[in-house]
């Protein structure tokens, strides 16, 4: 899959050269506590206000990990811009059609991510992700390690995906416009490929997503394959 390579080469240069912690993904998660929990603000340590999206390769990725860019949950002491990034590898699908499936599905996964004393809010007409942290979840040792442990076992009951490079982003020095705006692109080209899998408008000069098709190496190719051009 090649439709999100360069916003994946636009997101590794955003955070090039900043400090970074490594975590290996392991089976000592975080409990989930299988809805989302409600944290009142008397209750919240604090919140991060941010994005939060996916981005997909074929590319190999190697072993899972959580990459925390900026300060860990238990050293923040006041509400910080965020970003979460899930950079995912995708087994080899037999056509575009599986691939489409594929992504919705992945993506759908972070509304059924319910970590304990980690409320997530977020927009489903937008990328938008908020959290708000308890007081008592940071007195028991949350952390990104662990809250991102539990989201990647969730991506991985889908046998498609292969691995994930999970990243927390709190540092002050990201530009998080850049990050808003790779997240809107994300979702762009995810509506795009829906279009042109539903076979929805496949008349270039009208169609509103025709600039996506334009700039995404491989969107174009299968808009005309199914058109039957």
């Amino acid at each position: 899959m090649r439709f999100f390579d360069k916003q994946i080469g636009e997101f590794q240069r955003e955070i090039d050269g900043k400090g970074k912690s490594v975590f290996a993904f392991h089976g000592k998660l975080w409990e989930d506590v299988g809805r989302n929990e409600i944290v009142m603000q008397r209750e919240a340590a604090f919140e991060l206000h941010g994005t939060g999206f996916e981005l997909f390769t074929s590319d190999k990725l190697g072993k899972d990990e959580i990459i925390v860019v900026g300060e860990d949950l238990k050293d923040l002491k006041n509400g910080t811009l965020f970003a979460r990034v899930s950079l995912i590898e995708l087994d080899s699908v037999s056509d575009e059609q599986t691939a489409h499936d594929t992504v919705k599905k992945i993506e759908y996964i972070k509304y059924h991510y319910f970590p304990k004393g980690y409320m997530v809010r977020t927009n489903s007409l937008s990328s938008e992700e908020n959290v708000r942290v308890s007081k008592k979840a940071v007195k028991e040792g949350i952390s990104f390690e662990k809250a991102g442990s539990l989201l990647i076992s969730k991506y991985k009951e889908n046998s498609a995906v292969k691995a994930v490079k999970l990243f927390f982003i709190t540092d002050k020095t990201v530009n998080y416009t850049a990050l808003n705006s790779l997240s809107e692109k994300s979702r762009e080209i995810t509506s795009a490929l829906d279009r042109v899998i539903r076979n929805l408008n496949l008349d270039c000069d009208t169609c509103k997503l025709k600039a996506i098709c334009d700039e995404v190496e491989g969107m174009k190719e299968l808009h005309f394959k199914n058109a039957g051009k």
